[in-house]
């Protein structure tokens, strides 16, 4: 992509950028917990904007309206030809990339891309339609779905904490009531991370889960992570992450749920 195709970019922010990053992401459990895929932090970023941008009403896609303008808004970064083309750049690795999605009900798994054509104007404009494969994850969404605010992944910089942060809002099967765990064997969380083969459990707690929570408590205000482990002899048979945060109301004494979440389908 051409740092000249956006030579007359004009300010297409499509929406007020305060109220787009309040939008809620929803995503059935199977994609966030079941799908394997190897995004980097912004085109994990990009999705989560596109599909922030479905209501509860539609019954199939319709093409995104966006602009490079409210993209390199959303995402904190410089409007410059360069980012403009990098964004476009992302764009079109999510048209490549491959997602596969297991459903267990089923006993299939789903091989898909996740953007099945986008559209770039010379005045900035861009136009993103997702593939059509990802609309049992996106759509009429009635139970066994996972909401959380835009506002909360586009801050996270590594794709890891990104990837930790959805798995723990999914975890959080009680919204808040409970203290939200998130358990599995390390085999378990390489396979969630996509971490290198050659990691070994030592080196995925020091550099992926450790790295992770450590951003996600510095940045996200209703979690307080840490890890536990369980060892069968010397070796690491299971691990846990807990979301210890539960909010208090001081003059009644009563638990309220982290995240108030509303209930999406009405």
């Amino acid at each position: 992509m051409t740092l000249n195709l956006w030579k007359n970019d004009r300010d297409f922010g499509i929406e007020d950028h305060e109220k787009q990053l309040r939008y809620y992401v929803v995503e059935h459990n199977d994609l966030i917990a079941k799908a394997r895929q190897d995004l980097t932090a912004r085109e994990l970023k990009i999705m989560d904007f596109v599909i922030s941008k479905i209501k509860p009403s539609d019954t199939n896609f319709t093409t995104v309206s966006t602009s490079m303008y409210e993209l390199t808004n959303i995402l904190d970064l410089q409007r410059s030809g360069r980012n403009y083309s990098e964004l476009a750049k992302n764009i079109g690795e999510l048209r490549k990339k491959e997602v596969l999605i297991y459903n267990k009900d089923n006993k299939s798994v789903t091989q898909t891309g996740w953007v099945a054509e986008a559209t770039y104007k010379e005045n900035g404009q861009v136009e993103i339609l997702l593939s059509s494969k990802l609309a049992p994850y996106l759509l009429d969404l009635k139970d066994n779905y996972t909401q959380y605010l835009l506002k909360d992944t586009v801050q996270l910089k590594s794709k890891y904490a990104i990837l930790l942060y959805k798995l723990m809002r999914e975890a959080d099967k009680d919204r808040g009531k409970k203290i939200a765990v998130l358990q599995g064997t390390p085999e378990d969380f390489m396979e969630w991370f996509g971490a290198p083969k050659s990691y070994t459990y030592g080196r995925l707690k020091d550099n992926i889960l450790n790295k992770a929570i450590e951003e996600i408590n510095l940045k996200i205000e209703d979690m307080d992570l840490n890890l536990l482990q369980a060892r069968r002899g010397r070796k690491v048979v299971l691990i846990e992450i807990h979301n210890n945060f539960i909010k208090q109301n001081v003059s009644t004494d009563k638990i309220i749920p982290k995240v108030p979440l509303h209930d999406w389908t009405t």
